[in-house]
């Protein structure tokens, strides 16, 4: 009987590292979605602005994730409702998409995403801080830390930069509402919540909240050109196939872990730059994104 607790513990180890491990890998398939945003948005329309752009995807994005959900029953979809928290998950949503989009717009897409990228990891931790009443765990900072250093050392030194402070305090913005839908998750998923019905119950009320926009900015620019299929895998792909797999790995992983990795994003974002719009990494930018590589492989290995 003395020896059993030790076993017990060890089975319980064997059984959760692979699910971390799969968690680790969905949160970076995630993030590589998500840096693709930016290279699809080259080819909208002119007429598309990010108060339409925002609205439209959350749209498309939320009905996806509630198709997805709806697979688990009617039960499913009901039960995230039931907590009044899912509310504040909706307006983080909510202020994440708009702000993000504003602040790229303001000041660009490597400082945006730089300021948004780099403050989300931080303000999770915040968050994940206050709520548990114990500082982060030492790894989780060292990594973090590292990874930060290498996507600020990308986005402003690694290419050319405009900052605008307006654009750098939305960027923040957007940090905090990323963190606060992030932490509502977990707590929804830790509850017994399945993730697909939480993430699309959020999407769907940040949504609800952000349409009223599209009465002064015309969603017309959808049915122009390459709008429909702009539209369609920004909802489809980096929304609802994205949050699905970024869902799953907050069944496993601590929102300040899913958040950190992340950061695979903008060196998604700036690759893909590079080799399909063409534009430049310098020196100091391929330095940073080896920062990040290795601020992301030390958070991922020992959360897996």
């Amino acid at each position: 009987m003395l020896g059993r607790a030790p076993v017990v513990s060890t089975v319980r180890l064997m059984y959760t590292i692979p699910h971390r491990r799969a968690a680790t890998l969905a949160v970076l398939a995630s993030a590589v979605l998500f840096g693709t945003t930016g290279t699809v948005l080259v080819n909208a329309p002119t007429a598309a602005n990010a108060y339409s752009v925002g609205s439209v995807r959350l749209l498309i994005g939320g009905a996806t994730l509630l198709a997805v959900a709806a697979v688990q029953g009617w039960r499913a979809l009901v039960a995230p409702l039931q907590s009044p928290v899912v509310v504040l998950g909706a307006v983080g949503v909510a202020v994440f998409q708009l702000c993000y989009f504003l602040a790229v717009e303001r000041t660009g897409v490597a400082v945006g995403t730089v300021a948004t990228i780099g403050s989300g990891p931080v303000l999770a931790g915040a968050i994940h801080a206050v709520l548990d009443r114990r500082a982060p765990a030492r790894h989780w900072m060292i990594g973090t830390a590292i990874s930060i250093a290498g996507v600020a050392l990308l986005g402003l030194a690694g290419r050319d930069t405009a900052i605008d402070a307006s654009g750098i305090g939305l960027a923040v913005c957007a940090g905090l509402g990323w963190a606060v839908f992030a932490t509502v998750g977990k707590h929804q998923i830790d509850a017994g919540i399945d993730s697909t019905a939480s993430m699309a119950a959020m999407f769907c009320g940040g949504a609800l909240l952000l349409s009223p926009l599209l009465l002064a900015h015309s969603p017309a620019w959808v049915a122009t050109g390459s709008g429909l299929w702009v539209a369609l895998y920004l909802g489809v792909i980096t929304v609802g196939l994205a949050y699905t797999l970024y869902g799953l790995a907050l069944r496993q992983l601590p929102a300040p872990t899913v958040i950190t990795l992340t950061l695979l994003e903008p060196l998604t974002a700036a690759v893909l730059g590079a080799i399909v719009v063409h534009e430049g990494i310098r020196a100091a930018g391929w330095m940073g994104i080896a920062l990040v590589l290795v601020g992301l492989v030390l958070t991922a290995t020992v959360s897996a």
